[in-house]
């Protein structure tokens, strides 16, 4: 399920604003031993608010000015650049829109060198009309003429080959950032946007296009768009409930925030995808509800052993089959783990895949990240919305090397899950490392007010060749009577900066009416920063970080505006 957030204009809540920044500069912080500096918005410095939402996160940019800029894409599809320094408004573009149709944006734009690469849709009356890509100049605030506006088209045979799939801009909604990446004799590379749908409005699809840069530019928008990958290719996607995967069919939306991710070994480069809920099926070339390793051009092969997966099971997957795949991950219980069980009943007689399915606890929610434990071996982790975190061997993704349990599932008999459409994990892990060990850590919620979550660090420990996760620290602890207050909804995406006295440090707002910044030392998981924030922040944006400067988009509920808030980092 995508997180959405649309908040209404009242005067009220600008009133609120102006009250809230004549609050101290401190961000009103506890006393600890870092401290976090309010530099804008502030009453001498109130920064830049405009009248639009923005859900992707900003960029940093320090290539083309002579003093770096933050780059902010609001929905109503104007990206502006504000100077790092005093939050004021360098430039800004409009994104070109046609008659009756509104631009809109969502996912975060890709900066390649002086361009800024930007996926968006068009709406009208009749919902979204289109998806298109446009490309912008960051050193003259111009949609680039070089790189005419590309409409996204495509269409795909289903895997019997009796009928086609085309691309529905009107069933079809980008969260996920745009991705960038180059090979060997490419001059400008490849970009990647992806696709689900708002709300798992069905049909709908997973949709992942690749657009050739050089191609392009130089031949125009008919040859831009190399080549397309469809994880459901069925054209038949008859439901009896329009919203949600419930009845796994279809879908397989490729949605993180985070995006796909690109992985680089010997000169070229795969694409690791996590997909969300839907039609598992090996046989047709379903692949909802998994982790796909893609290789340049987008040709996917998940290398499944055909004898051991000839009956394959989308309800109840056979393990020698799912083991046997290369290319491909398909979640699953770790011999020995109790059945992943709501306190509601709901999955009482369903498989683990159906009460994913049922609940909504995608896999795709969650980007994967790689991890190298050595010379010789690679692991993936990989978060999912059930709350529990994969380990993966990365060079045969059907081996499964650890499954943990991080946080139980949202609700108790007393204290029902407000959302349990939202799971317990939406995010991007981070990497650090501690004593030459790897730590991964992941920001966890949930939507009760029973249940202990947030910041979980875990250590991933060799034995015999055979890593697993073991519990480094959590935040806040558990004894910590405020461990099940924080964290009741999806955080920001983690950051890590390094400071000098404190090393490596995550830094994340607990979003609520008015977020809350933590600033947490990563090698013993002490609380070493707090500051109360002007807004809320943006759920599942990822902050960026110049030197001891820190910056996030924020709101206020009930407000559309949008503005940069950035603190500086004092020990």
């Amino acid at each position: 399920m995508y997180y959405i957030f649309f908040l209404p204009r009242t005067f009220h809540s600008f009133i609120i604003l102006l009250i809230l920044l004549s609050l101290p500069l401190t961000g009103m912080s506890e006393t600890l031993p870092v401290k976090l500096i309010r530099k804008f918005p502030t009453e001498l410095n109130p920064s830049i608010k405009y009248g639009a939402t923005s859900l992707a996160s900003p960029l940093l940019d320090v290539s083309t000015k002579a003093k770096p800029q933050i780059i902010v894409s609001t929905t109503d599809g104007t990206i502006i650049f504000i100077d790092a320094e005093t939050g004021q408004e360098n430039g800004k573009v409009n994104i070109p829109s046609s008659p009756g149709l509104q631009v809109f944006i969502v996912s975060t734009p890709v900066k390649v060198g002086k361009n800024l690469i930007v996926l968006y849709q068009m709406q009208g009356k009749g919902g979204r009309q289109s998806h298109r890509v446009a490309v912008v100049d960051i050193s003259t605030y111009q949609v680039n003429p070089k790189f005419p506006i590309l409409e996204l088209n495509a269409e795909k045979p289903q895997a019997d080959g009796k009928a086609t799939v085309k691309f529905d801009a009107s069933f079809a909604y980008s969260h996920s950032e745009v991705k960038h990446a180059k090979k060997a004799g490419s001059l400008l590379g490849y970009s990647y946007v992806a696709f689900g749908n708002a709300g798992d409005i069905q049909p709908y699809h997973g949709w992942l296009f690749e657009i050739d840069m050089d191609a392009w530019k130089i031949k125009g928008v008919k040859s831009a768009i190399k080549n397309v990958l469809l994880t459901t290719p069925e054209s038949q996607c008859k439901v009896n409930v329009e919203a949600g995967t419930r009845e796994m069919i279809c879908a397989g939306g490729i949605w993180t925030p985070a995006g796909p991710q690109v992985e680089y070994s010997n000169n070229d480069y795969e694409l690791l995808v996590p997909t969300g809920n839907g039609q598992l099926n090996l046989a047709r070339h379903d692949y909802a509800n998994t982790l796909m390793r893609v290789k340049r051009g987008l040709a996917f092969n998940p290398e499944c052993d055909a004898a051991l997966c000839k009956n394959f099971n989308p309800v109840n997957p056979a393990l020698a089959c799912i083991q046997s795949c290369k290319n491909l991950f398909i979640p699953r219980l770790k011999k020995g783990s109790k059945p992943l069980k709501p306190v509601t009943g709901e999955c009482d007689q369903l498989s683990f895949a159906e009460c994913v399915a049922w609940m909504d606890y995608d896999l795709g929610a969650n980007a994967p990240v790689k991890i190298q434990l050595n010379n010789e071996q690679a692991v993936i982790v990989q978060a999912s919305k059930e709350g529990a975190v994969y380990l993966l061997d990365a060079d045969h993704l059907g081996t499964m090397f650890d499954r943990k349990q991080l946080i139980e599932t949202c609700g108790t008999k007393k204290d029902p899950c407000k959302l349990s459409w939202r799971g317990m994990m939406v995010t991007h892990p981070v990497v650090s490392m501690v004593d030459g060990i790897p730590v991964v850590i992941i920001p966890t919620f949930v939507s009760d007010e029973s249940h202990i979550a947030g910041i979980i660090a875990l250590k991933i420990i060799s034995k015999n060749g055979k890593p697993h996760f073991e519990t480094f620290w959590q935040y806040p602890e558990v004894s910590d009577p405020d461990a099940t207050k924080k964290f009741r909804s999806a955080s920001t995406l983690p950051l890590i900066t390094t400071l000098a006295k404190h090393g490596e440090v995550i830094w994340i707002v607990d979003i609520d009416d008015r977020g809350t910044l933590y600033g947490v030392r990563i090698k013993d998981g002490k609380l070493i920063a707090k500051s109360t924030m002007i807004g809320s922040g943006i759920p599942l944006s990822r902050p960026v970080a110049l030197g001891n400067k820190i910056y996030f988009i924020s709101t206020i509920e009930g407000s559309r505006t949008t503005w940069v808030e950035s603190y500086l980092i004092e020990e």
